[in-house]
């Protein structure tokens, strides 16, 4: 997805106060965000990153960015990569781990004290687009990609997981794309589209948005915050 379509990365972000000399392991992130969190850790900081799938690891770890490690690993929920600072985990889209994973993963990996920031798909992350893949009575299992956790039952996860100081922020955004097909594009790896199943869907966001032209799309993510 562009990073115009991810404004919940910059609002992540700003909640976990990356400091200079921080120890901080990302899961989940693309480039430019690789990029912009090397800047922020500084050269007596630290990051690691880990992400799913290894040619966008090769690519990121080619950047050769200063302080930075880059690991090609599908989560489990049950590592421990080191003891961290801060951890952002940030994926785009599902498939997302067991909720109960969530806890182990934060506790495992923080210090005492460490500060986390866990920002995932909502459980309807955007409406426009499962509105109009049910008008084609596509069945609720193709839309998984889409399909992620509410901020109530992460939230009560962390807690009982002995996460302190846990709190959930508004994780909706309003972000404008030039045609309907471009909102269908920018997902349709993620929802595993073909181009006739690109085609229908991008048919039926445009007869419930009812235009061809630029839209206003609502995404809903689940942000929670907290420390160890």
């Amino acid at each position: 997805m562009p990073p115009e379509l991810q404004p919940w990365f910059a609002a992540a972000l700003a909640l976990l106060d990356v400091r200079r000399q921080d120890r901080l392991l990302a899961i989940d992130v693309d480039a430019e965000h690789a990029r912009t969190l090397a800047t922020l850790v500084g050269s007596r900081g630290e990051l690691v990153l880990v992400l799913p799938d290894r040619q966008r690891a090769e690519r990121i770890a080619a950047l050769a960015l200063p302080q930075v490690t880059v690991l090609a690993h599908r989560l489990t929920g049950d590592e421990r990569f080191g003891t961290f600072d801060a951890l952002l985990l940030a994926p785009t889209y599902g498939p997302l781990l067991p909720t109960g994973c969530y806890a182990d993963l934060v506790r495992s990996n923080l210090r005492p004290g460490g500060r986390f920031v866990v920002d995932l798909p909502g459980a309807d992350m955007i409406p426009d687009l499962r509105a109009a893949a049910l008008d084609l009575r596509w069945p609720e299992a193709r839309l998984a990609a889409l399909s992620g956790i509410a901020d109530d039952v992460l939230a009560d996860v962390l807690r009982g997981g002995g996460l302190r100081e846990v709190s959930g922020v508004v994780g909706a955004h309003l972000v404008n794309v030039t045609t309907p097909g471009d909102l269908v594009g920018a997902c349709s790896d993620a929802l595993d589209l073909g181009d006739d199943d690109r085609l229908q869907l991008t048919h039926a966001l445009v007869r419930r948005r009812g235009t061809t032209g630029p839209i206003d799309a609502l995404l809903h993510r689940t942000r929670l915050l907290g420390r160890r």
